[in-house]
């Protein structure tokens, strides 16, 4: 049996703010390569991870130019639904999101919580499994990504859009694969655009290509070819990364002198704030007061300075409307 994944499509009919070239265009490009990988590859399912749109009311218009594709993949395509695709990233709102109009309409299968059993002519037998996003899946004690494998099952995929990762990046909100419990062969993860490629754990394989998109002009994104996997269950398990020839190189495609100067906007602004703590003569907290003090600061330009107060206001707005509601 033999399998594409591929992950975090974020159909959108609009550019990211830091893209240079077409986004819809390059992705009708990418999504058309991963049929041609289909095809010669000789696959037997697509399975998908989830945020195959960017949001969940992408444009009719928009959607039917993807559709046009999709429809021309050669295997069915199974899917687990991202965040992106969910109205509150709720999901209890997917039937009437686009995503769930595509499953309404066949164009894709949603892989349910409960295994299915798929098949090839080889008589290989997979145990397919899936968990759409929601915000418990990486709390500590979650089970999101530990199943039971079938005695009747040659292999046992599970397909998860969480914040697995290989290693830790944030202080919360993610899983690692160490702390993984699982009888399945392979688990596979959305979610993070990075990706972390093909692990191996204790007999158990992880896997995440990273999204097939590039929409932040993080360095690691620039430096970064989307890609998708090939699944080759035999007598043995084998996973193959295929770079997508469509994609252009990230500096072609992103736009990284916006990010260099936001990273010198936060830098002045943390040295704004530094100074501000470091000030004993600071003791004042209303925004007017708060608005002369820093106009009595040297050396600050005026876009730095009303930066500072957006967001001080901004957070005042968040108290706030946090008071009412508790």
């Amino acid at each position: 049996m033999r399998l594409l994944f591929l992950t975090d499509t974020h159909i959108r009919g609009t550019n990211p703010s830091r893209r240079l070239d077409d986004f819809k265009e390059t992705l009708l490009r990418k999504l058309t390569e991963v049929r041609e990988i289909a095809i010669e590859e000789e696959v037997d399912y697509i399975l998908h991870g989830g945020d195959l749109f960017d949001r969940p009311d992408t444009a009719p218009s928009v959607v039917g130019e993807f559709v046009k594709v999709l429809r021309t993949y050669p295997k069915p395509i199974y899917i687990v639904a991202g965040n992106h695709d969910l109205y509150g990233h709720n999901p209890q709102t997917l039937p009437r999101t686009m995503l769930g109009l595509l499953i309404a309409s066949g164009v894709v299968k949603l892989i349910p919580d409960e295994a299915i059993i798929l098949k090839d002519k080889g008589g290989i037998t997979l145990q397919l499994s899936g968990r759409n996003f929601d915000y418990t899946l990486d709390n500590k004690n979650s089970d999101a990504y530990n199943i039971k494998k079938a005695s009747n099952a040659d292999y046992a995929i599970h397909i998860v859009h969480g914040m697995l990762l290989d290693r830790p990046f944030f202080e919360s909100g993610f899983t690692l694969i160490e702390d993984v419990e699982t009888e399945a062969d392979i688990t596979i993860a959305g979610h993070y655009h990075l990706g972390f490629g093909v692990k191996e754990y204790k007999g158990r394989y992880f896997l995440n290509p990273g999204s097939l998109v590039r929409a932040s002009a993080d360095i690691k994104e620039i430096n970064r070819t989307p890609q998708v996997a090939i699944i080759e269950l035999k007598d043995e398990l084998n996973i193959t990364l295929r770079k997508l020839k469509s994609a252009q190189k990230g500096k072609e495609v992103l736009d990284r002198r916006a990010i260099e100067e936001e990273k010198f906007r936060e830098k002045k602004l943390a040295e704004f704030v530094r100074q501000i703590k470091a000030s004993d003569n600071f003791k004042v907290f209303s925004i007017d007061a708060i608005l002369n003090k820093i106009a009595a600061n040297k050396g600050l330009e005026e876009d730095i300075i009303k930066e500072a107060l957006h967001r001080l206001e901004f957070a005042q707005q968040e108290v706030g409307q946090g008071g009412e509601n508790n």
